[in-house]
């Protein structure tokens, strides 16, 4: 058969096309996966990422065994018939600490793990706290860390310590019950930007509202709003009463025994010209902590700057008393202590007291930034106890 030059063409076009289609069809065919092989990676995939996960749960635990931890630096390795689990454990005091040993499982890949310890600004009681905040990084490989074909990684935040502000934003924290005598007396929650106040006193037990006194500039305070009580969402806040008592005796404003009269430890310390300036009659310093094992009492005439701690009852009474700062009145060995205010006296900051009494012409404010002054001195957790509890996630992401 002969073709002619036309159809010679034609046949050499064709041609070309088909053998186009067949190397194209091929190219595809490598290019697209088998079955099987999408099967194994989707397993090599979820294997991976359970090795993350199982990761994670490793440093969960040696995080909650280990509440003073800084960073961490894990890693679970295949071996011949097993697994090698190493780690390095840095403690905030520095100390360091490293471990290995051998388990008997097998497992299909490998994992690494780096936990580091940061301070991250959070909002408590309307003051902003340093919180320890935990961030924990997870990878899990297949096969292997250092030759893989899949690698799944996740991100978590996190925190194990417990620091409550919340009782030290209002003018008056009672642990048990707050009464009054007389209508004379002026307490205000911290004033807000809008002009308004905000809660003023704050009780686990009942509040005596059938006189009151001036409450947020009303004799109708509203409960819920100016006032709570026979609330239990808060309780007692624990100082640390260790430092505090410490400065407290480093200063000379430590007193233990009888019923102490405040004003003799207050005239020694605006003796000291560091603390306090004779000539503006102005407190130098917001470091100071008078510190009673025991009762107190304050007759009148008594100026102080700083914290009070009595671990007793108190007595406020006379004219000319003005305390700017924390006046804590705390519970010793389950006995309801009091904190009795009356005369005249003005208390800005937060007074905070098991069982309160106030009356008289006694002015009591909350005031935020001398609240602040005395954390940011000392350090909030120097004042307040941090509690260590169990690993919280605050976040959680694969990247």
């Amino acid at each position: 058969m002969f073709f002619n030059n036309k159809e010679k063409g034609q046949l050499v076009v064709l041609m070309s096309i088909v053998i186009f289609i067949l190397i194209l069809g091929l190219i595809i065919v490598q290019l697209i996966p088998s079955e099987n092989i999408i099967t194994r990676r989707t397993l090599e995939s979820n294997q991976a990422f359970y090795l993350a996960q199982s990761g994670l749960q490793q440093a969960f635990y040696i995080i909650n065994s280990n509440p003073d931890l800084a960073f961490l630096t894990l890693t679970l390795r295949r071996i011949n018939d097993g697994n090698l689990l190493s780690y390095t454990m840095t403690y905030t005091n520095g100390n360091v600490f490293k471990f290995s040993y051998n388990i008997s499982s097998i497992s299909n890949g490998e994992y690494t793990i780096t936990v580091s310890y940061t301070l991250s600004k959070l909002n408590s009681g309307g003051i902003l706290i340093d919180y320890p905040i935990y961030k924990i990084r997870s990878e899990g490989y297949i096969p292997s860390i250092n030759s893989y074909r899949v690698v799944r990684k996740i991100e978590v935040y996190g925190n194990n310590t417990e620091i409550t502000l919340d009782p030290f934003k209002f003018a008056v924290f009672a642990g048990t019950s707050v009464n009054f005598s007389g209508k004379s007396a002026v307490i205000e929650g911290e004033r807000l930007p809008d002009g308004t106040f905000d809660t003023a006193i704050y009780s686990n037990g009942p509040v005596d509202l059938n006189k009151p006194p001036l409450i947020n500039g009303t004799y109708s305070p509203i409960l819920g709003k100016d006032v709570i009580a026979n609330d239990n969402t808060l309780s007692m806040p624990t100082l640390n009463e260790d430092y505090l008592k410490s400065v407290a005796i480093s200063q000379g404003l430590y007193r233990s025994g009888g019923t102490v009269d405040l004003s003799n430890l207050v005239n020694y310390a605006k003796s000291n010209p560091n603390w306090y300036n004779s000539a503006t009659k102005t407190w130098l310093t917001w470091s100071l902590v008078i510190y009673i094992d025991g009762d107190a009492k304050m007759a009148g005439n008594v100026e102080f700057q700083g914290t009070v701690i009595v671990k007793g009852d108190i007595k406020i009474t006379g004219t000319g008393n003005k305390i700017k700062g924390i006046l804590y009145a705390a519970k010793v060995d389950s006995v309801t202590n009091d904190l009795s205010i009356f005369g005249d006296p003005i208390i800005e900051g937060t007074s905070i007291g098991e069982a309160v009494s106030i009356g008289g012409n006694s002015t009591i404010r909350h005031n935020k930034q001398y609240i602040e002054n005395i954390m940011q001195t000392h350090g909030i957790t120097n004042v307040v106890k941090a509690t260590k509890t169990k690993l919280k996630i605050l976040s959680w992401n694969e990247f």
